[in-house]
């Protein structure tokens, strides 16, 4: 790693470490670290350079933060976005191949994991374990050694050493979840007990209870859930889901957390029952109306775009396909994007990919 690099990883890390315990950063601070990471990958990163003049960009004409180019999550998919080669990468995780199979799961190359892993427990410390300690960890995910390509996996690997010592139980077993090993253990359990689970497997959990008679967890328990449904038929709306793990487990709305993560990003939301995604000092979500690239009103909703600061090694600026509405302090959740809503902000990297097959061609 070469000496620009150490000293830019150097700078995120000591804004991590000094907004670990704030609210939103200052927008000098922000923007003023979000350019100078601009400016380091507009210099190594070729398939994002090419995608930034067709938008018009460059560290030289950016002046604001939220006039960074933003790749679409696509792009995970469709090209290699690193600042490095990715040869030398000790890490890869790869996106869900759920709805669109599993040759079109994306790839983020890490050339370090020291940024993705300071980004991950201050907001999972404050909002969800929210002061609670003695907390036992389950985990209805794969364990990271079972899933090494799975984002989600290694971030619970890392909560599981920071908040649990490396005590935590997981119950999905070679794709498998283990429900009936969960159930008996929660049974049993005479301490509060913290559930960590994707929407999905969370669903799937509460179904099985309901078969077996529910389960009252003892005072203090919490549950995380994230991931969503991703389109599978027996999606249910939160308020719902949050209803049955008070009847199933006795777990109240108000000790229901939800995440919001990406394979694409190296940061976290958190959403407390029916409230907004609010995520730590160095990460920062707009809404865009998908016809005229400009940020939405507040309360508007439009496609969610991310500038997340720990993205050194590949792209600060994402944009999803998701569909949301910025509110003082947060944002709401609205959804997936469909294509008509997707195609204003997409023109400029349709237009990079045909030029990039008329360059391969």
């Amino acid at each position: 790693m070469d000496k620009e690099t150490r000293e830019l990883d150097g700078a995120i890390l000591s804004f991590i470490a000094g907004h670990a315990d704030a609210g939103a950063a200052p927008d000098r601070a922000f923007e003023a670290l979000a350019l100078r990471i601009f400016d380091y990958q507009f210099g190594r990163n070729d398939n994002y350079r090419r995608f930034c003049a067709i938008e018009g960009k460059s560290p030289k004409s950016v002046r604001d933060w939220f006039e960074i180019p933003a790749m679409p999550s696509a792009g995970f998919k469709e090209l290699v976005l690193a600042t490095f080669p990715v040869a030398s990468a000790v890490k890869k995780f790869r996106t869900s191949g759920t709805t669109r199979g599993e040759g079109a799961r994306g790839v983020h190359f890490f050339d370090t994991l020291k940024l993705y892993e300071a980004a991950i427990p201050p907001p999972f410390e404050a909002h969800v374990l929210a002061g609670r300690t003695g907390l036992r960890f389950c985990f209805l995910v794969s364990a990271p050694a079972e899933a090494p390509d799975s984002s989600l996996s290694h971030m619970m690997g890392v909560v599981d050493r920071r908040f649990a010592g490396s005590k935590g139980r997981y119950y999905v077993k070679k794709g498998a979840p283990l429900y009936a090993r969960l159930d008996a253990d929660l049974r049993k359990a005479r301490s509060p007990v913290l559930i960590l689970a994707t929407a999905f497997s969370l669903k799937g959990f509460l179904d099985h209870v309901a078969s077996k008679g529910p389960i009252r967890l003892p005072e203090g328990s919490r549950i995380m859930e994230t991931g969503g449904f991703k389109g599978r038929a027996n999606e249910v709306p939160k308020k719902t889901l949050y209803a049955e793990c008070k009847r199933r487990l006795g777990v109240v709305p108000a000790r229901c957390v939800s995440e919001y993560g990406m394979t694409e990003l190296s940061s976290q939301y958190y959403a407390p029952a029916g409230g907004l995604f609010r995520g730590p000092a160095w990460i920062r979500a707009v809404a865009v109306d998908p016809l005229t690239g400009r940020r939405a009103a507040k309360g508007r909703r439009g496609v969610l775009r991310h500038f997340d600061l720990a993205n050194r090694g590949s792209v600060l600026a994402v944009q999803t396909e998701d569909l949301g509405r910025e509110r003082a302090g947060g944002f709401e959740f609205a959804g997936r994007a469909k294509g008509a809503e997707l195609r204003g902000c997409s023109l400029s990297y349709e237009e990079f990919l045909k030029g990039a097959a008329r360059g391969r061609g």
